[in-house]
């Protein structure tokens, strides 16, 4: 009979300071994520509306899940997630990178939680698997059920994911997990009694009810001919949101595109790059919970003999064949206001710069893209668009 993989990621997104030496295998992994990232995002953005996932939760993930693939399936895993080495040695960087960036976040004082698991809903997996897992993910390994993973999932995420699982297959195997808090402050807070509401306007020329903070400040701010972009630093910026703001309102679909074709890491070092400027800020509070099943996007990505009767997870003690990934969910969250940021994110895997004069003004008063990174490694932990400033 057939066994089915449960692969599952929870994150709240972060930012945090990371110190400095032996960076370039860290480096490496974070420019694969950057680039998982951006053709993650162009295949998600096609449904429409707001946008939001954690490619650091998904590849962290599925990284676990490749730590068990084997012949072609680990081939097209970790061509798809983008990955610096084929070896065992990029489970040693994804350790790495998640110390530091846990590391930062007992330094800048932001509240920051990463946690990985496996759950076993009905089968086992070798030994050496599970030492894999614990010695390079710091995993959690237990057994359970459906209820037990769920628990799971809204424990590590302060309860902002409730469930991430609705059914698990009678086939099923194990689930893995992996889940991220992050709590961040602004370097700068938003004045509350400065918030007021305006007109923030949509794509098709209409226009919704926002709530708009507004600071007058010193920020990296960088001005190109179709948008502009602008760094948001959290305490002890060692995290910052980057938000890209297209200069005409329907410009969104070509600030999209640019950033497929350029790549996240382009165009965010230039940001980080950019010299600081006063600035008048003005940027909605909005909070958004998003939910997406990623197979047929990983698919089309090229990570297609994990999900069928081929799937090679030998290297989790089955023999080919026995074993594939039936489901991959990703749940996100996230709440933007005037303190700071507050997010989360759930995957489940079954298995020039120009001269400027001030007053300079960043009104994000129509749709824009986000991002949240880790400065000093650049990793992309949250990406996004804001279509529809809600607030829940």
């Amino acid at each position: 009979m057939k066994k089915y993989l449960y692969f599952i990621l929870v994150i709240f997104f972060c930012f945090l300071t990371a110190v400095s030496g032996e960076l370039s295998n860290i480096e490496a992994l974070s420019r694969g994520n950057s680039s998982f990232a951006a053709s993650l995002y162009g295949r998600l953005k096609s449904e429409g509306g707001n946008v939001c996932f954690s490619p650091f939760s998904i590849s962290s993930c599925m990284a676990m899940a490749y730590a068990g693939a084997r012949s072609t399936t680990a081939e097209e895993m970790a061509s798809a997630l983008n990955l610096p080495s084929r070896d065992e040695t990029v489970h040693l960087q994804f350790k790495e990178l998640t110390a530091l960036i846990m590391e930062s976040g007992k330094k800048s004082g932001q509240v920051v939680s990463i946690a990985n698991g496996l759950c076993l809903t009905g089968g086992d997996v070798s030994g050496e698997y599970k030492i894999l897992l614990k010695e390079k993910y710091d995993a959690e390994i237990f057994s359970g059920d459906l209820v037990k993973i769920n628990n799971w999932v809204k424990n590590k995420t302060s309860g902002k994911i409730e469930k991430i699982l609705s059914e698990l297959s009678r086939d099923s195997v194990c689930v893995l997990l992996n889940a991220v808090y992050f709590k961040g402050l602004w370097e700068n807070a938003f004045e509350k009694k400065k918030t007021q509401e305006a007109d923030f306007r949509t794509a098709d020329g209409g226009a919704v009810k926002a709530k708009m903070m507004y600071q007058k400040n010193k920020f990296r701010f960088l001005q190109k001919t179709e948008y502009k972009a602008l760094e948001l630093p959290y305490k002890k910026e060692t995290f910052s949101m980057i938000i890209l703001l297209p200069e005409r309102t329907n410009g969104l679909e070509k600030l999209e595109n640019d950033l497929t074709e350029r790549g996240i890491a382009t165009i965010v070092d230039e940001i980080a790059g950019a010299p600081k400027h006063e600035v008048s800020v003005f940027l909605p509070k909005f909070r958004m919970e998003t939910s997406y099943d990623l197979i047929e996007p990983l698919m089309n990505m090229g990570m297609k003999e994990a999900f069928g009767d081929n799937a090679d997870f030998s290297g989790m003690g089955w023999t080919k064949g026995k074993v594939f990934i039936e489901q991959v969910k990703h749940k996100a969250f996230i709440d933007v206001d005037e303190e700071g940021t507050e997010a989360a994110a759930a995957t489940g895997a079954a298995f020039s710069l120009t001269a400027f004069k001030p007053p300079l003004v960043f009104r994000a008063d129509h749709p824009f893209l986000f991002l949240i990174r880790e400065n000093t490694t650049g990793s992309i932990l949250f990406i996004g668009r804001v279509c529809v400033p809600t607030v829940l």
